[in-house]
Formats: C-alpha cells, structure tokens, sequence
C-alpha cells in the first residue's frame, strides 16, 4: 500500500525536523508524531513528556514512516547551494568567506541579520529544501514497502 501524507502534514514534518526532532507517520491513524531527538537536542529534554509518544513508536515500528533531519553535512551544503544563487556577487563571496570561518552555521546566521531580504529568502529556501527532503524520504519508503508499484 502506498502512503500518502498531505502537503499540510508534510511541511509539519519538515517543521518537527528542522527543530531536531524525529518525526513519524502513523499509516493506520494518520497521525504526525514527533519526539526530541536525543542525539541532535542540546542540553537534554524531559523524557517523561514525550514517554508516551515515543513507546507507540517504539512498540510498532511497522506500523510508522520514519523521517531523518539533515545531517551535519547535508545542512551545510544546503547553506552552500544557498549562497552559490546569491545574485550579488560581492555578497555571495562575503557568506561564501563566512562559512569557511569556525563554527560556520552560526557565523552564517550572524550575518544574516545584516540582510533582511536574504534572511528571508533563506527561511523560504530552507523551508522547502526540508519538504523537498521529506517528500524525498516518503518515496523512497514507498518504492521500497511497494516495488510492484514503482
């Protein structure tokens, strides 16, 4: 059976990701769950809240789709593809300079700030490079639970 998740949920899973959360698709119910990740939450998050949340999943595995965040690499290249559009060039080389620096997804952030517009136009790319990359995820789970259908 192949499973369909609307746009809405979607990007609600995009969201729960992009805050270092795991996120799933309950197929029977139809439900988005998500729980902190604890390998990505800084600091640590009260278990006992999300216990319940993450024993559903936990205990029926089969019956949910699993979605992945980026990893560390995968973010920063999406910084990359973003700054190589940048139209102004002695901007892009700024951000292109700034990512080579220590601790390069805040100097990124930081800078940022100084252009409004981009900053704006980053929420939006990023925004849907993470439904591009659930979408992405969600048909690799079909084509592999439903080969006959591929």
């Amino acid at each position: 059976m192949t499973v369909i998740i609307s746009a809405q949920q979607i990007k609600e899973i995009s969201q729960d990701l992009d805050c270092g959360m795991k996120s799933f698709y309950h197929i029977i119910t139809g439900e988005v769950k998500s729980y902190p990740d604890e390998l990505k939450s800084q600091g640590g998050f009260d278990k006992e809240f999300w216990e319940d949340t993450m024993e559903q999943v936990e205990s029926c595995p089969d019956e949910f789709v699993a979605f992945e965040g980026l990893e560390s690499f995968e973010s920063f290249s999406m910084m990359e593809t973003f700054i190589n559009n940048i139209e102004d060039v002695k901007i892009q080389v700024k951000f292109q300079d700034t990512i080579q620096l220590r601790k390069p997804f805040q100097q990124f952030k930081n800078l940022l700030f100084d252009y409004p517009v981009l900053r704006e136009q980053w929420f939006d790319f990023k925004n849907n490079y993470m439904i591009e990359h659930v979408e992405q995820q969600l048909k690799s789970y079909n084509s592999l639970n439903n080969p006959e259908e591929g």
